[in-house]
């Protein structure tokens, strides 16, 4: 049985990857040796492990000494200088770029001596590497593969670790050189593939695949009763999700019974819910509650025991596909959503309402008055159409075992 070796930033010390990683692993561990390194500074294990899968943890603050033996490097470094003053990055301060890539070179290097001084390259023959985030953690295979160019390298990308904009310093630092190195890089949606093929690829297009993440089966969502239109959303309370468009757009539909529910908080939590009591309090037709931070088993919980007629989200931006609207298509429950990321893949005029990507409240009210008008026959294709969406496409141990499948090829 081949090894795979596979690097976490956060799971199983702390919550992070949990949702996407562990039902993977129960999938690989079953076709594969496997090891986990998880690269979180936090000391204690949270989270178990399925039976026969090793962990090791990996935290280093670099010392003066290996900070200025990185600097002296950098000026040696061809792929440094292309990082910093190439042309693919967003707007930005080129000393916040500096920065950025030379810590990124750091970690780099001192994860590689780590993976090197604890014997993980002694068996490359019979080892996939496998990165979980396209980070350091995949330079420093890349790093190590120029030594063994027989070596099996792979990485997931998502959204930090992909786009330019997310990164605070507006750069992917050692993408196009990371990217020579690569057996093949997985992405959550097909926008994701794009957007690299654009920007980072160097190879052809077999080495860049589309692996979408996955929610399991947790049964069907309740069936609703009477004229209520129940909405449901989940997210933080941050700028990016835009949780206060919602509000408004509520607050457009007058004489309609509704109940909203939102999960999630954040640091726009308090502006949200204020907003909430001067736009919609007044209403007794509107019924709005904020559960605050909660664990995803209530979330699951919610959709098990109420009716949801519809899932929100007026999020800006996303990496993939998100997982909040897997979970609501895996309960059968419609979705409208902002057509960015991978969104645009997963709703349609079967599965929701499709927004544009900077929507008014007027629009989301407009196709939630839609979905409220529409015929029973309508709702009822909408909500078989979303559970097919996800039985074909987010169904986790359909996804996990092709992607183990896509494994054992390389």
């Amino acid at each position: 049985m081949k090894r795979l070796i596979l690097i976490t930033d956060h799971y199983p010390y702390t919550r992070g990857e949990l949702p996407f990683v562990q039902p993977e692993l129960a999938v690989t561990c079953q076709h594969f040796e496997v090891s986990v390194i998880c690269k979180s500074p936090a000391e204690k294990q949270e989270y178990p492990l399925p039976p026969g899968v090793k962990l090791y943890h990996y935290h280093k603050d670099a010392t003066m000494g290996e900070k200025i033996r990185n600097l002296f490097g950098c000026l040696l470094d061809g792929n440094y200088y292309r990082s910093v003053f190439g042309r693919e990055h967003a707007k930005g301060s080129w000393r916040a770029r500096e920065a950025e890539v030379r810590n990124f070179r750091l970690s780099a290097h001192l994860f590689r001596k780590y993976l090197r001084d604890e014997g993980f390259f002694d068996r490359i023959e019979h080892t996939i590497y496998y990165s979980y985030w396209y980070n350091y953690g995949a330079m420093a295979l890349a790093l190590e593969k120029q030594r063994h160019p027989r070596m099996r390298i792979i990485t997931r990308t998502h959204g930090y670790d992909l786009y330019n904009e997310r990164s605070p310093a507006g750069v992917q630092p050692y993408k196009r050189f990371m990217d020579r190195h690569m057996d093949a890089v997985f992405f959550v949606s097909r926008r994701a593939c794009a957007y690299y093929k654009k920007h980072f690829a160097t190879q052809d297009n077999g080495h860049y695949q589309l692996a979408y993440l996955g929610v399991p089966d947790n049964g069907l969502n309740p069936p609703g009763r009477g004229e209520e239109i129940s909405l449901f959303s989940c997210s933080n309370i941050i700028p990016i999700k835009r949780v206060g468009l919602l509000v408004e757009a509520l607050s457009l539909l007058p004489g309609r019974k509704i109940r909203w529910v939102h999960a999630g908080g954040g640091s726009q939590e308090e502006a949200v819910r204020r907003l909430a009591e001067e736009k919609l309090g007044g209403n007794p037709e509107v019924s709005y509650a904020f559960l605050g931070a909660v664990p995803n088993e209530e979330v699951i919980a919610y959709y098990k025991s109420t009716h949801v007629d519809l899932f929100l989200t007026a999020s800006e931006t996303e990496g993939g596909t998100p997982v909040s609207i897997m979970e609501a298509f895996s309960f059968g429950v419609p979705a409208v959503g902002t057509d960015v990321g991978g969104i645009p893949e997963m709703i349609n005029a079967g599965t929701g309402f499709l927004l544009s990507a900077n929507p008014t409240p007027q629009e989301i009210a407009a196709v939630i008055a839609a979905y409220a008008d529409a015929p029973a026959a309508k709702k009822t294709a909408l909500r078989s159409n979303a559970r097919q969406m996800w039985h074909a496409s987010f169904y986790d141990k359909a996804n996990h075992t092709r992607f183990a499948s896509e494994l054992e090829k390389l």
